[in-house]
C-alpha cells in the first residue's frame, strides 16, 4: 500500500514547528537570564560605585574603616569589567532577535498547517517547496545559536519539558 506524500509534510512540518517552538523557548530563557545578569550588574555596580565615593568621604578620619573604601571600589570595578568581557548588552542584542525571528518563522509554520488543514487534497510540489523554504530559515536560525555560557543542561530539559506539557500537534 503506498503512501500519501502529504502524510510526510504533515509530519515533518509538526516536527519542524515542535523544534522551531523548543529553540524560540529556550532563546527566551536564555533572554530572561542575560536580562537578570544584565539588571543585577548595574545595580550593583550603582550602590558599589556610590558607596565606594561615600565610604571615602564618611571613613577617611577613621583608619578602623578605610579598607572597606578600596573593597568598594574594586568590586565596582570588577563588575563593570565583567559585564563588559561577557559582552552582556551584545548577547541581549543576539537573543533579543533570535527570539524575534524564531517567532515569526513559527507563525509562517502555523500558517503552513493551517492551509494543509483547509485545503487536505494540497499540492504536494507546492507545499514541499514551503516546507523547503520554512526548514532553511530554521537552519540560518539554529546556525546563529551562539555558545553561550548561561545554556546549560539543566536549561535544556527544563525547556524541553515545558515545551512537553503545553505540546499540543495543531
Amino acid at each position: 500500500m503506498a503512501s500519501d506524500p502529504r502524510d510526510a509534510i504533515w509530519n515533518e512540518t509538526h516536527h519542524l514547528l515542535y523544534n522551531t517552538s523548543y529553540t524560540e523557548e529556550l532563546e527566551t530563557a536564555l533572554l530572561a537570564r542575560w536580562t537578570w545578569l544584565d539588571s543585577v550588574t548595574k545595580i550593583a555596580v550603582a550602590i558599589s560605585s556610590g558607596s565606594a565615593a561615600l565610604t571615602g568621604l564618611v571613613f577617611w578620619k577613621n583608619s578602623d574603616y578605610t579598607f572597606l573604601w578600596p573593597v568598594f571600589t574594586s568590586v565596582s570595578t570588577l563588575l563593570a569589567i565583567v559585564s563588559k568581557e561577557l559582552s552582556v548588552a551584545k548577547r541581549l542584542k543576539v537573543h533579543a532577535a533570535s527570539v524575534s525571528s524564531l517567532a515569526a518563522l513559527r507563525t509562517d509554520i502555523d500558517a503552513l498547517i493551517i492551509r494543509m488543514k483547509i485545503n487536505p487534497v494540497f499540492s504536494i510540489a507546492d507545499f514541499e517547496e514551503k516546507l523547503l523554504t520554512l526548514r532553511s530559515r530554521y537552519k540560518v536560525e539554529s546556525d546563529e545559536f551562539p555558545y553561550d555560557l548561561l545554556l546549560t543542561e539543566r536549561l535544556r530539559l527544563k525547556t524541553q519539558k515545558k515545551l512537553n506539557a503545553s505540546w499540543h500537534p495543531r
